[in-house]
């Protein structure tokens, strides 16, 4: 595994883990969406700052580990090689942002709602 589709399998498990397979998807939709659009890889778009909630603060190697044991972490870590191949298909309608349902960002103020995934909600801005 590249550190390239660690960055990547980690920020899905870290953002939808718990949203079953078509979350983790709708996740990994968005960061290659950003991918391209900004000229960066993927890694890079996970690790910028506050753009991904499971990178605040810092992420402990045990945490990581946690994760990567996860009954999830297989689909993770395919999601992840799409995306770093920029093969993922598009599940989100061109989403480039999302948010879970329990809180409002002011970003998402006004903005049409393109896709909804269990408790994420996606927009294109």
């Amino acid at each position: 595994m590249t550190a390239e589709i660690l960055v990547i399998a980690l920020t899905i498990l870290g953002e939808a883990r718990g949203e079953g397979f078509e979350g983790m998807a709708g996740v990994a939709s968005v960061i290659q969406t950003r991918a391209i659009e900004r000229k960066q890889t993927a890694s890079q778009v996970c690790l910028s700052p506050k753009q991904f909630s499971f990178w605040n603060g810092g992420v402990s190697e045990t945490k990581k580990k946690k994760l990567l044991a996860s009954p999830q972490a297989g689909n993770a870590l395919r999601l992840a090689k799409l995306v770093s191949e920029r093969r993922m298909p598009d599940v989100v309608n061109g989403a480039n942002h999302y948010h879970t349902i329990q809180v409002s960002p002011k970003w998402s103020k006004g903005q049409p709602l393109v896709a909804l995934i269990k408790n994420h909600k996606f927009y294109r801005l």
